[in-house]
């Protein structure tokens, strides 16, 4: 008897494909059904030179054929024999967090026993129905060979056809060498960070041979402390447990590092704990995958990273009105402005309800509202230029003199929401047209309108159609600069927040935050990485 490992397409529901394993020989043209696939083998038991059945493909249920595989593909593991007789597994393909290698000792005590064991989260189904979100149970897959180096081979192929990103442990001694540097907020969103990390995100990291080093915060900015202090070179990535403020102030302190340009490519993984969740849902949802701790801890064990531009924000110098060249913030997510800034700040006494906080904070805002003016002044790249022609009707404000490719939005708005990822929050395609490394930033500008259409508005940004109301003005920039004038009737208000934390505000600030008045804000492409789901399942 042998047996195979080897990647089938699967159905629309499981959108990943499916590890099929299975046992050959059998007769001429033999069909077995395995899951949601069929396996049609024919050769009547004999192999190739590689071990696999000379002719093997898949069907999907209609009959239709999915994809032929072979050995040559490299989508394909032998196995000479399998623990289990006449097994039959099928595991999608994002779901397997690790392929390792393991040697022991038989039942006789003489022999050895080599194996490649893969590591799967579980899920649920319940009836037909596969659950959305993942359990925090990792099971494992066993299958012996011959020889260590049968073995190896396969544990190298078997991390291929899974799409593993050299997350295969085939030296025995490398055991454990994975270690994250782990940041646990355990006051975001309903202060359940630390309960999400060990009962759901650790479990499935801690099964996909990682070691931790976890830091749990005790008050503000320590975060932030943390990262700019850490030995990196002990790390394969950092994870931030939390909502945007805690991966906000870990980058914060990378970018304030003496080696900041080496330490902000540090690949970052985030556990969604917060009230917004907005960059972690961006990264999921752009691969079609669900924003739930265990997915997310899935996502970064599997081991993929992808480029993401990075903002600068500088305010304006009092004295010398240049831009500051003392102080910088790093941003991933959002700057905020006006409306926008006023909901997330102002609902922070509503923490305890999670995300429907800023739902009712709009609310408020919409029956009370307050007019900002300003001057914004923006440039763009090509790619900004020709979205902006197709999907603006043409450039937004006039040039400005003497800066050649800037323009200039002057007058009266309800708020300003600056995006580098599609969500604004969990449940808000703030920016749709917004990408991870184009090297833009997407300004929403939504001027005066009355409360009826600004209620349309707050029901439209869950599904992205704000940019299509008569209000909103959506530009893509490489730069922009922005004027905030001082002559406003609001007696509250006034904060300019980036990544949902208060960078300044016009009444009562604190001694740590800048100067309310002018900022500047400028991309810099593919700036940093983050824990991915694979574009390729």
């Amino acid at each position: 008897m042998s047996s195979w490992l080897y990647v089938a397409d699967g159905d629309d529901e499981s959108r990943h494909g499916y590890v099929v394993t299975g046992f050959g020989g059998g007769a001429v043209g033999t069909t077995t059904a395995l899951g949601d696939v069929d396996v049609e083998r024919g050769g009547g038991g004999t192999t190739t030179a590689s071990g696999l059945p000379p002719t093997m493909s898949v069907h999907a249920r209609n009959g239709s054929d999915v994809s032929v595989m072979s050995y040559a593909s490299a989508m394909s593991v032998v196995a000479p024999t399998m623990v289990e007789e006449h097994a039959r597994v099928s595991i999608a393909v994002g779901d397997v967090i690790r392929c390792e290698c393991s040697s022991t000792r038989g039942a006789n005590g003489d022999d050895q026993v080599w194996a490649v064991v893969i590591k799967a989260n579980h899920r649920v189904r319940i009836g037909p129905i596969l659950k959305k979100k993942r359990s925090s149970k990792v099971k494992e897959y066993r299958f012996e060979f011959a020889s260590e180096a049968a073995m190896r081979s396969a544990a190298l192929e078997a991390a291929l056809a899974c799409r593993l990103n050299d997350r295969g442990d085939y030296d025995l001694s490398a055991s454990g060498r994975r270690r994250l540097l782990v940041i646990v907020n355990p006051k975001s969103g309903k202060g359940d960070g630390v309960k999400i990390w060990e009962t759901k995100a650790a479990v499935v990291l801690r099964a996909a041979g990682f070691e931790f080093d976890v830091k749990t915060t005790t008050g503000a900015k320590e975060a932030t402390r943390v990262a700019r202090s850490a030995d990196l070179s002990k790390y394969t990535g950092i994870v931030a447990v939390g909502g945007d403020g805690t991966v906000a102030e870990l980058f914060q302190g990378l970018g304030e590092r003496d080696d900041a340009v080496r330490a902000m490519k540090v690949p970052i993984g985030i556990i969604p704990a917060g009230s917004g969740n907005a960059l972690c849902k961006s990264i999921q949802s752009d691969a079609n995958e669900f924003c739930d701790p265990v997915s997310c801890a899935v996502t970064i064990a599997r081991g993929h990273a992808r480029a993401l531009d990075r903002a600068e924000i500088k305010f304006q110098d009092q004295s010398t009105k240049g831009w500051s060249s003392t102080k910088t913030t790093h941003s991933l997510l959002s700057t905020s402005w006006g409306f926008f800034s006023d909901v997330d700040i102002e609902s922070e006494k509503f923490r305890c309800l999670g995300g429907l906080r800023f739902t009712l904070q709009a609310i408020v805002r919409i029956i009370s509202r307050r007019m900002y003016r300003c001057k914004l002044m923006y440039e763009t790249n090509e790619l900004g230029e020709t979205h902006n022609a197709t999907h603006s009707l043409g450039p937004i404000g006039e040039p400005v003199a003497n800066r050649p490719g800037w323009r200039v939005v002057e007058g009266e708005i309800l708020g300003l929401w600056v995006l580098n990822v599609p969500w604004g929050t969990e449940t808000t395609l703030a920016a749709p047209h917004a990408k991870f490394d184009d090297g833009s930033i997407d300004l929403v500008i939504v001027r005066p309108t009355n409360r009826r259409n600004m209620l349309k508005l707050l029901l439209a940004f869950d599904a992205g159609e704000h940019i299509h109301n008569r209000a909103v003005e959506y530009i893509k920039a490489k730069s922009f600069e922005l004027y905030p004038e001082e002559n406003c009737s609001n007696k509250a208000g006034g904060f300019i927040a980036v990544d949902g934390e208060v960078a300044a505000q016009r009444y009562d600030p604190k001694r740590s935050q800048e100067k309310y008045g002018p900022f500047r804000c400028d991309v810099s492409r593919a700036g940093c990485q983050v824990f991915a789901p694979s574009s390729t399942l």
